[in-house]
Parts: C-alpha cells; structure tokens; sequence
C-alpha cells in the first residue's frame, strides 16, 4: 500500500460500497493459501529470464527457446519490427531480431509480450487490464531512463518497472473467481487492490521464482527502505511512478496543468491510486541526487516515453455505481 493511500484507510473502512476489510482479508487468504495457484507466466519467458543470466548465453540459445512457443515468439518479432526497434534494413527473423538488439533488450521484449498476453488478461476488465500494461511498461521505460541518471544498473531496475505491479490483475482475478465480488466494478475495487498489490506482486514473484532480489523488490516498490535499509531501486521507481502519473499513464488521471516543462513536483488527489506523497517523492530524489534539472530532464524523457506508447491517459474517476456490497 502506498504512502499515500495508507493516510485515508483508516477513515474509510468501505469505498464504493465494498466492505475494505472482507476484500483485504479474502486476497489475504488466498494468496497465503496452499492451495494457490497464480497466473502463470509461459514457460518459454521463464527460461529466457533465466538464460539471460547465463554466462556466455548464445542468441542461438535464445531463438531456439523462442522456438518452442510460436505464438509468444511471433509476438516478440512484431514488436521486434516496430518503428521503436527498426533499423537501416527491416528485421525479418528471431535471429536478426537478437543480433540488432542484444540478449537483454530481447528479454525485455519477451517478459513485456509475455505479461500483455497471459498477466493482463482479466475477463470483464480489459479497459484496466490495457491501462495496466500501458502503465506497467511506462514505468520500466521512465525507470531506466531516472537510473541512466544515477548509479543504479538501468537494466535491472527496467525489469522490475514490467513486474512491480503484476499484483493487481492477480488480485482482481482472484477476486473475479469469487461470486460474490464478480460483480465489482474495477473503480470500486481499486482502492482495495491498490492496498494488497504489493503484497501480490511479491507473492507473484517467488511463485515464479523470480530472483529473490526482484521479489523484494516488486513486494515493496513504495517503500524507500525495506526493513530500515535503504533501497536505490525503490526510489528510482517511486520517482519513475510519479513522472508516469504525471504524463498520463498512470492509474489515476494525471494533474490537469500537467506540463513536461513544469518545476516541482504535482501532488495527487487524495483518492488517486497507486501513487506517493510528493514529500516521499522527494526523499526519493534526494537518495538518488537528483536534483531539479536531473529531476526535469527526466520529467521531459518520461512525457516523451508515454506519448510514444500511445494509448489515452486515464479518465476521470466515476461515481462508483451502487453496489450491494457492504
């Protein structure tokens, strides 16, 4: 739970109708329970994760894995073929695709393609579910470019921007499993989701068996220290966040003076989702020594990084309609 989000959950113990503390306590129990059984990343993304941190791993190693799954494979070289990855001559096969880029941009292609396709998919909520994976790529773009600006290793850091909030369409699915919340718009749910995604997201990762250095990570991304230690790749995605929200691919709209030139920091309404106080924010440039110009150079990067995604910003939070949950 954010920082921010923590300030209004002791006064309100339902939103849109829906009784907080049943819906927190239901993912709790789910997720804890032995019987749990996640969205499942495809096995091919997980042996290119793997490989990628292979000593000498060939990039025929790579297309040989990507081989074995024709769909995400053929996903992979159409985004290999963009405008954002073409090169003098078009990239016609998994090959080339790997050569032009390098092991790690294609694992970063393959993790990206893989969680649109099987992690952002939550029927009855695909306008959040794209938002979601608008935002989630969004975010490891701006991260890496906020620690090309500091001494993080960029690369890193861009991996767990994909993964950090992979807790939310875990915690919506389960909840969507579950008569008695199907019903639920995502707008009265989001303030709930926004609570146990950390928590999601970290349990996500070590059912995946993801490095444990990201499953702490994506399990306490709006925490500056974890533990009372200090985490640089906490605080690069805490900035990364806010300078997503900003430009419009956030969960909540963005501010409506939004400026890719403006100074300072914009603080978010009270109800948004998944955000930070502007006073965590700036703990956070300060551990990472960004100062104002660092931090506007990465404001101005971060609108072009968003636009360049497309996709449209999100709307104005509705009235959340009646429910019949209390």
């Amino acid at each position: 739970m954010t920082s921010f989000h923590a300030a209004t959950v002791a006064a309100a113990d339902s939103v849109g109708g829906l009784d907080r503390h049943d819906v927190v306590r239901k993912l709790q129990e789910t997720f804890s329970s032995p019987s749990y059984r996640p969205p499942m990343l495809p096995q091919v993304a997980m042996e290119v994760m793997a490989l990628s941190q292979k000593p000498g791993a060939t990039f025929e190693e790579l297309v040989a894995l990507l081989q074995k799954d024709a769909v995400l494979a053929a996903r992979v070289l159409s985004v290999a073929q963009s405008a954002s990855f073409v090169g003098r001559s078009p990239v016609q096969t998994l090959q080339q695709a790997s050569v032009r880029l390098g092991l790690r941009a294609m694992r970063d292609l393959v993790l990206e393609a893989a969680l649109n396709m099987k992690i952002f998919r939550v029927p009855g909520y695909d306008a959040a579910m794209e938002r979601l994976a608008r935002h989630s790529a969004a975010v490891a773009h701006v991260v890496r470019a906020v620690c090309r600006r500091t001494r993080i290793e960029a690369e890193f850091a861009f991996l767990c921007g994909l993964l950090h909030d992979v807790g939310f369409p875990a915690s919506l699915l389960a909840l969507s499993a579950d008569p008695e919340w199907r019903s639920a718009s995502f707008e009265e749910l989001a303030p709930v989701l926004d609570e146990v995604h950390e928590e999601a997201s970290g349990v996500l990762a070590r059912l995946w068996k993801l490095p444990e250095n990201i499953q702490r990570i994506v399990a306490t991304h709006h925490e500056l220290a974890p533990g009372g230690k200090v985490e640089p790749v906490n605080a690069a995605l805490i900035v990364a966040e806010h300078l997503v929200w900003e430009a419009g691919a956030g969960h909540s709209p963005p501010p409506p003076d939004a400026d890719p030139f403006a100074r300072g920091l914009k603080e978010p309404q009270l109800d948004a989702v998944d955000v930070n106080w502007t006073g965590v924010v700036e703990e956070a440039c300060r551990l990472l020594g960004m100062d104002e110009l660092i931090l506007g150079a990465a404001r101005v990067e971060a609108f072009q990084i968003v636009r360049g995604l497309g996709g449209k910003a999100a709307a104005p939070t509705a009235p959340p309609r009646p429910s019949r949950l209390r």
